[in-house]
């Protein structure tokens, strides 16, 4: 946690309506800062100021879509990191479009997503209930693949978290279930993950470190919450309240 201090990095979001104001608020816990610019009259000069660019496909529209590719474009240019949350992928055409509109343009450092979301993007059958949960069983070898033929890293949230790099897989306990219980826990990962992605030279190292931050803060809120609604105050407090 410490790089993000010191970084401070600002993490461009086009993100889930739903979720914007906990993610927002996760990064500043974090100490780093945010925006969230998506009209596509500024996302270019808004991202040439960003330190790292949060691509969030919850609630898309078409002028979302629009303003995500720019913003692409334009953070591939920078050579600023990128992570792509494909968040209900596999659930409408349109969503699918727009992912691999994404991947075709390139220059994103990670893809983070539940089991279910990675699950599509591995060409897995699914059997979706919403964004939170999927009924899907991955394997290394499918996992491995997505991370080379997208270039990026990969970031499989559950009840184990695994993490791609090529042929180089790691897993770690999942920061738990009551995750599953509240709305854009996912879209606080994206949000953070980001943020340590901009904070240290190697992606490899700051997402390593950012899902370890993420989920030992998630059992530090499960001991004190009472339930789920003081969870969502307890976490960013035990995001802030971090060491390392």
């Amino acid at each position: 946690m410490q790089k993000v201090r010191e970084k401070k990095p600002l993490i461009h979001m086009i993100t889930n309506d739903v979720s914007r104001e906990s993610c927002v608020n996760i990064v500043l816990a974090a100490g780093g800062s945010a925006i969230c610019a998506e009209d596509c009259l500024e996302v270019e000069e808004i991202t040439e100021l960003a330190d790292g660019l949060c691509l969030n496909l919850g609630m898309p529209t078409e002028a979302k879509a629009e303003a995500m590719k720019l913003a692409l474009q334009k953070a591939k240019e920078k050579k600023i990191p990128v992570l792509l949350d494909p968040v209900g992928v596999g659930a409408s055409r349109f969503r699918n479009r727009l992912v691999q509109d994404l991947l075709s343009i390139g220059g994103i450092t990670c893809i983070r997503g539940n089991a279910g979301e990675i699950g599509s993007l591995c060409h897995k059958s699914i059997s979706s209930r919403g964004v939170e949960t999927a009924e899907v069983e991955l394997t290394e070898e499918n996992l491995r693949e997505l991370s080379e033929r997208t270039g990026a890293l990969i970031m499989a949230s559950g009840k184990t978290d695994y993490l791609v790099k090529g042929s180089e897989i790691r897993s770690m306990a999942g920061g738990g279930e009551i995750f599953t219980r509240i709305t854009g826990s996912g879209c606080m990962q994206s949000a953070l993950l980001t943020a340590f992605l901009a904070s240290y030279e190697d992606p490899w190292e700051g997402l390593l470190r950012g899902v370890e931050a993420f989920d030992a803060a998630g059992h530090i809120a499960k001991g004190t919450a009472r339930g789920t609604g003081s969870f969502q105050v307890d976490f960013p407090d035990a995001i802030c309240n971090l060491q390392k």
